[in-house]
């Protein structure tokens, strides 16, 4: 079941949205491609869930026919999304080559792409989409740049900007986090607004139009390789909050966002643009959830790092706390959250717990949580 948000929350949601949509729509029609680049093949497709729900174009639909991908994750594709959902998988394996410190070879694999192969033989890679401006995702507007997301990872990569003089472990932690995390729900964000553009336009279509791109944006988030995308992460922040769902392996959060996903997809297949909007909406307001977990969980560690006498560890957890709020950052700014005290916890350039930890973080946002319906059992307790 989906829980909806507070009508105030909804409409907060579906705002942002809108503005997203507005500045797309200005921008020209998108049709979910991306900037790609050749290499070879490694892998395969890799294990898939059976989705649930039915994505068939009702009867007479003149529209075109789809040629549905397997599903994932208990979501099945109406569209052929095949190339998209192994995406993820160029994230398996970075996390080791960071370890091992060879940032070269993650960002090979980060601007050449390695598993998302199209029939045409060309690659679609994370950087390719990171590094194209236009996009739907509006974290450019927020900070100012262009291609806010790849600047993110190019100066984690190459220790410049705000990675500047930072550690190698420091440093792995803003390349794995913007990678895994930021691009990728970027492009979850970036294909539902898409999504809705097309929508408003009347463009239904399965195989092309609103319902692929809402199928792109399930094969960004979750995909062929689930335990390496934002899906995992989730998770992972649940289990810390004791917010998992009946299974206690999935995060109440990611039930939500698939509960939604398919709510948006049938909605399209049927044309009914408005429950699209919704469920992006409650899309939208779950990554919130997680990503508000994840920013207070590591601002805790550095109390509990500090108090140890581990500096560089300290600093390591304000880098992972640092990169995931930067996800929530715009819709903690526009629903009144106390964005700058927030900052000054977790931004590199201020001394780890000079300014507060995971209390003081979650305080501060809570103004978003207010906007957005989120409620302290949304959130949890931190373990």
């Amino acid at each position: 079941m989906i829980h909806m948000p507070s009508p105030s929350g909804t409409r907060s949601l579906l705002a942002l949205l809108l503005a997203l949509a507005l500045a797309a729509a200005a921008c020209g029609s998108d049709d979910g491609e991306d900037v790609r680049g050749e290499v070879s093949v490694l892998g395969d497709e890799g294990a898939s869930a059976s989705g649930s729900g039915s994505a068939s174009a009702p009867a007479g639909d003149d529209r075109s026919p789809a040629v549905p991908s397997v599903g994932d994750g208990g979501y099945e594709y109406a569209s052929n999304v095949d190339a998209h959902r192994l995406v993820v998988a160029d994230i398996c394996g970075i996390g080791d080559l960071l370890d091992a410190g060879d940032f070269a070879a993650v960002e090979t694999i980060y601007r050449d792409g390695v598993n998302s192969v199209n029939s045409d033989g060309s690659v679609r890679s994370i950087g390719g989409f990171a590094s194209r401006d236009g996009r739907n995702h509006g974290y450019d507007v927020y900070y100012g740049t262009p291609t806010p997301l790849d600047d993110f990872v190019t100066a984690a990569l190459n220790g410049t900007g705000m990675f500047e003089g930072q550690s190698d472990a420091v440093r792995a932690q803003g390349v794995e986090k913007g990678i895994q995390n930021q691009a990728m729900v970027a492009w979850l964000k970036h294909e539902l607004v898409a999504a809705l553009n097309k929508a408003e336009e009347g463009n239904f279509d399965i195989a092309e139009g609103a319902v692929h791109n809402w199928d792109e944006g399930w094969a960004f988030y979750h995909g062929a390789e689930p335990g390496c995308s934002p899906w995992a992460t989730a998770n992972k922040r649940a289990g810390n909050f004791g917010t998992l769902g009946a299974d206690d392996s999935t995060a109440l959060a990611n039930e939500a966002i698939l509960a939604a996903m398919i709510s948006g997809r049938d909605a399209l297949v049927a044309g009914d643009t408005e429950v699209a909007g919704e469920a992006a909406a409650e899309v939208e307001r779950n990554v919130a959830i997680t990503y508000s977990q994840a920013a207070i969980r590591y601002a805790a560690l550095i109390e509990g790092d500090l108090a140890d006498g581990d500096a560089e560890t300290a600093k390591v957890h304000q880098a992972e706390g640092f990169a995931f709020f930067r996800i929530i950052e715009p819709d903690a700014a526009a629903t009144g959250a106390d964005v700058d005290a927030i900052l000054a916890i977790l931004s590199l350039e201020n001394e780890p717990g000079a300014n507060g930890f995971g209390t003081e973080v979650q305080a501060a946002l809570q103004p978003m949580f207010d906007q957005l319906g989120i409620s302290a059992g949304d959130i949890g307790v931190l373990e």
